[in-house]
């Protein structure tokens, strides 16, 4: 009964502790992200506005790493007794926060596993509701836990699962995210997405608009396939709620000084046209003004298009151009599709014929002396997409790769390999000592 209750909790260790992991690490790809969902939930209590946006932002790395740490100290059993008590304390505030949220509707999606995985607000709540139970057996037999680490050896994982997930935060925050779960990903063809999407949404609206037609007293509902005759009389047209619900991915909707709709001349350019995106320009960093006037300048000497896409208003503008010097054409756009296409404010986003060739956060930006060959390149077709770099995952593959060494080290001596294998080692030192005897005898 004992062994039964010991790998119970084992188990339940294992769940908790690998859904602990999985959760820090997706949101860690896009601490940005993770503050903007952190605002939408306090939101209702907590107005984010100047210093607010950085505590929020300070909440996601706390967030992020808490959960990532909390989870790698479960799996390997190092401080077993801390990270079980701070786990179910955790899971219990989690999942009343996941009932509010079921109850308000505050928003649709919980952001549990980043923008790589989305829930429900009923299925986040359901998730918690199993993982709590989870961790009480966790606490309950948390003494018992097996640990794959020695007093000696825990501060090895445990430097690098501290120093591997902020290094990664760090990494993903300075520049844009590794992995780009949102709609407007490079490479992709803008133009040929957003109509594409317009073909959907009109095929769903003519699959879910019924007509209701009145007739001697009797109310009906045809599709438009199979309208009445004339004996009918139309009454009104009903769309089913899903269509009411529908959110277009991708709204990308700039408009100029005089309101004139700038969409579809900006994809259909078959040209380089460079847009600088910030939500706010008051909220933009400025350390990189040199280097954006020098885009901006080289850009129409070689013929490129320059906006600054922004949601602020003449006043903000006013105030960017007189700060920095800009004199490059503003455009303006609601800020939420701003803050899905790019995660740094200022932000660089590249198009060529209506595709997404580039995007950049303002520690990305080419430096004066580099801008021209930069502009240079990207009017080459064969130019091949950027890629993020890898480097900043190498810490966390060498905790993985501890932690799995750490492992099968306990499998081997669970089974009583090492043993086995110090007893053929030593009966084959021992047979050689022995045949060197007896080659000295003869």
């Amino acid at each position: 009964m004992i062994h039964l209750r010991h790998t119970i909790a084992e188990c339940a260790r294992l769940i908790v502790g690998l859904t602990f992991v999985a959760s820090g690490l997706l949101k860690a790809v896009d601490p940005v992200g993770t503050a903007l969902k952190i605002t939408e939930y306090l939101a209702p209590v907590f107005a984010f506005t100047g210093h607010g946006y950085s505590l929020a932002l300070a909440l996601s790395f706390v967030l992020c790493a808490g959960e990532f740490i909390l989870g790698a100290f479960l799996l390997a059993g190092s401080y077993r007794r801390v990270c079980a008590r701070f786990a179910f304390v955790f899971m219990i505030l989690m999942t009343l926060v996941t009932g509010y949220i079921l109850i308000a509707d505050p928003v649709s999606d919980c952001g549990c596993f980043g923008d790589a995985l989305h829930l429900t607000n009923l299925q986040t709540f359901l998730k918690n509701l199993v993982l709590l139970p989870l961790s009480y057996l966790v606490l309950r037999d948390s003494s018992a836990l097996r640990h794959l680490f020695s007093l000696r050896e825990r501060w090895v994982p445990t430097l690098l699962a501290l120093g591997g997930i902020i290094f990664f935060l760090v990494e993903n925050y300075r520049h844009l995210p590794l992995f780009d779960f949102r709609p407007y990903t490079v490479g992709l063809k803008l133009d040929e997405a957003i109509i594409a999407e317009e073909e959907q949404f009109q095929r769903a609206a003519l699959q879910s608009t019924s007509y209701i037609y009145e007739k001697a007293g009797e109310q009906r509902s045809f599709s438009p396939e199979a309208l009445p005759d004339s004996s009918w009389t139309f009454v009104r047209v009903q769309d089913s709620l899903a269509l009411e619900a529908f959110k277009p991915q991708y709204d990308f909707a700039p408009v100029d000084s005089l309101g004139y709709p700038m969409a579809e001349e900006l994809l259909t350019d078959p040209g380089v046209t460079l847009l600088l995106l910030a939500p706010s320009w008051d909220a933009a960093n400025q350390s990189v003004i040199d280097e954006v006037g020098e885009l901006a300048t080289q850009a129409a000497s070689l013929g490129y298009r320059f906006y600054g896409l922004t949601a602020s208003g003449a006043e903000e503008i006013a105030r960017w151009r007189y700060q920095t010097g800009a004199s490059y054409p503003m455009l303006q756009m609601d800020p939420t599709p701003i803050r899905t296409m790019i995660r740094a404010y200022p932000g660089l986003l590249v198009l060529r014929g209506g595709q997404i060739i580039d995007k950049r956060a303002y520690s990305d930006f080419p430096k004066v002396e580099e801008v021209s060959a930069y502009l240079k390149e990207l009017g080459n077709p064969k130019r091949p997409l950027p890629t993020p770099s890898y480097v900043r995952t190498y810490p966390l593959l060498l905790w993985t790769l501890v932690l799995v060494l750490a492992f099968l080290r306990f499998w081997a001596r669970k089974l009583h390999l090492t043993l086995y294998l110090k007893r053929r080692i030593h009966y084959s030192h021992i047979k050689e000592i022995d045949n060197e005897k007896e080659h000295r005898r003869r």
